[in-house]
């Protein structure tokens, strides 16, 4: 009884199948939930652009992890006088053409920590890796804060500040706005949707092909004859 029924239906191969098809089609809701996810986060980083700047405090908080001024407007005094730039970061001008940012270390607000400063400045754009150095930089910056420029980078700055001005002789930078974020949720969701479709697909012509093979096969009463 067990072997005719073993015979029938493919035990390991269909349980395998079935953990990998259940475990894309988690993955594609997983991918939708996050699209939900981002997109309630792309609400929330606009609606944080028509906030008032952010204050010092407000500063303070989102650098010990109890807030966030992602996209938030801000206005920094920056008055280091004649300084080198601290980096160089890939990046586009106002009018979307592909460059370098130009970031200044301001120390404002004066949060170091020894760590180097907390927040950076891009002074403006550059179509050259190599811009004039060094600049001369006294004015008040009015721009976008971008949390993280660096990621998880130790001894990095907390946050850039991209202004809609620029340090002559450089050019104003692209001011990031939300919809710059990636949103590929749905995409991948239906990635993982069609690979699990096209592995049941597989598993259903091959399991067509085992059976009509099995079918065909000698019973195990033919292979041993005079056996009663």
């Amino acid at each position: 009884m067990s072997a005719a029924r073993s015979s029938r239906w493919p035990i390991v191969p269909t349980l395998m199948t079935l953990v990998m098809v259940l475990a894309m089609i988690g993955l594609g809701i997983w991918q939708l939930q996050r699209r939900e996810w981002k997109h309630a986060l792309l609400a929330s980083l606009d609606a944080a652009r028509t906030l008032p700047p952010v204050t010092p405090r407000e500063f303070y908080r989102a650098i010990i992890g109890a807030g966030s001024v992602q996209y938030r407007r801000a206005v920094v005094t920056c008055r280091p006088g004649r300084v080198a730039p601290y980096d160089i970061k890939g990046g586009a001008s106002a009018t979307d053409v592909s460059g370098f940012l130009v970031l200044v270390a301001c120390k404002d607000p004066p949060l170091t920590h020894g760590r180097g400063p907390d927040l950076v400045v891009v002074a403006g754009w550059s179509a050259r890796p190599d811009p004039p150095s060094p600049l001369l930089v006294d004015a008040e910056f009015d721009g976008v804060v971008v949390e993280n420029p660096y990621g998880s980078a130790p001894n990095r700055p907390k946050f850039m500040l991209i202004p809609r001005t620029a340090v002559p002789p450089l050019l104003p930078s692209r001011v990031p706005t939300p919809g710059d974020l990636p949103d590929p949720h749905l995409n991948y969701a239906l990635q993982w949707f069609a690979f699990a479709a096209t592995l049941g697909v597989i598993y259903a012509l091959w399991l067509r092909r085992w059976r009509a093979t099995a079918g065909r096969a000698p019973g195990r009463a033919d292979a041993a004859p005079g056996r009663a």
